[in-house]
């Protein structure tokens, strides 16, 4: 495989599931359960973005490396950990740079609160290592554990199969355990150890029962030589994806959805096939995914400090306007500036 190929389908594809996550939590803020936005979007489409995030990252990130099958038999070879390990070392600093970053909302929401400073801060320090501090940023900590994880399983020797099937069983417990529409529905043992795990640990959207298995699937998408053809994959991706909207609204499934594992691999597959040609505007899209990201919530509470005044009523469609705009100027500027030389350290806080 030519490591120096550029994917820009993918940069297109991770554009528009930034904007599905930035509306799936506009939605939970702002709209009722009823709203066409949040049925749609927060329950449905949105359910894509991290899977096909952690998909993406997993291949390029595996790809990098030399020959990942004979370097499992070369204990001495450590220069596949030295990829890996920045990469993930990267991805912690990412994690704690804008856990710092959101302090001032954090801080806001302490002091609107009824809590106590000492109780906040034990919440705190319990939410940065085993969840999030802010929504979205459990992503990057997820993804760090979970990269760790298909490494660790790669260098023991597992093949990639043998690593989906482990991390694939981790994902179905996470499933089950996350939604209880499922958690019901099996034996009392499985109940008492989500009743068990869940006051631990938080979650089970994390990098050991979720991130493991779609970073699984981006190790696989590395290591095989033969595509799909396009047609096979939209037509998969169409297929699954009508099955998600099946599985989300009768089972009200809200985070980790089965079927959402298949229609990521079909998608994909389907941006990695397609051919563009070298412009500008795509890595520019794939630093805005990042920016919208990463920043959608500060672009909430402005829109929210300021409601008071706005004289623009606050209907549905305006309030997805009055955010989403400025947030989309916002990353097109931070991309742009990116590319200037007095700007380069830009590009270091994604």
């Amino acid at each position: 495989m030519d490591k120096r190929k550029q994917y820009y389908g993918l940069d297109i594809l991770k554009f528009v599931m930034a904007l599905f996550v930035a509306v799936r939590h506009m939605a939970q803020v702002f709209f009722t359960a009823e709203s066409s936005w949040q049925t749609l979007v927060g329950k449905w489409l949105s359910n894509l973005g991290v899977p096909v995030f952690f998909i993406i990252a997993g291949f390029l990130l595996f790809r990098k490396l030399p020959d990942t099958a004979r370097e499992t038999r070369q204990s001495g070879n450590v220069g596949s950990w030295r990829i890996v390990s920045a990469y993930c070392l990267r991805i912690l600093k990412l994690y704690v740079l804008w856990c710092v970053l959101y302090w001032p909302i954090d801080i806001f929401n302490w002091y609107n609160g009824d809590v106590g400073i000492l109780e906040f801060v034990r919440n705190y320090i319990r939410s940065f290592f085993l969840s999030s501090t802010i929504a979205q940023l459990w992503y990057l900590l997820a993804l760090f554990v979970a990269c760790l994880i298909v490494w660790i399983f790669l260098r023991i020797g597992m093949k990639g199969w043998q690593i989906l099937l482990v991390t694939g069983i981790l994902f179905c417990v996470g499933c089950l355990g996350d939604n209880w529409y499922y958690t019901e529905r099996l034996p009392m043992k499985f109940q008492e150890f989500i009743w068990w795990y869940a006051p631990r640990f938080i979650t089970m959207r994390n990098g050991v029962f979720y991130g493991s298995f779609y970073v699984g699937l981006g190790l696989w998408f590395a290591q095989r030589k033969h595509r799909l053809p396009i047609w096979a994959a939209a037509s998969g991706a169409a297929v699954f994806i009508l099955l998600m909207y099946k599985e989300v609204t009768r089972c009200s499934i809200t985070n980790m959805a089965f079927s959402a594992a298949p229609a990521a691999v079909c998608l994909v597959e389907l941006f990695m096939r397609i051919q563009l040609r070298e412009r500008r505007l795509y890595p520019r899209l794939r630093d805005m995914s990042e920016w919208i990201y990463l920043t959608h919530f500060y672009f909430f509470y402005f829109f929210s400090w300021t409601a008071g005044w706005n004289p623009v009523p606050l209907t549905e469609q305006n309030i997805v306007l009055m955010i989403l705009a400025p947030m989309l100027v916002f990353a097109w500027v931070m991309a742009v500036l990116a590319e200037k030389k007095s700007f380069r350290w830009v590009k270091k806080l994604i």
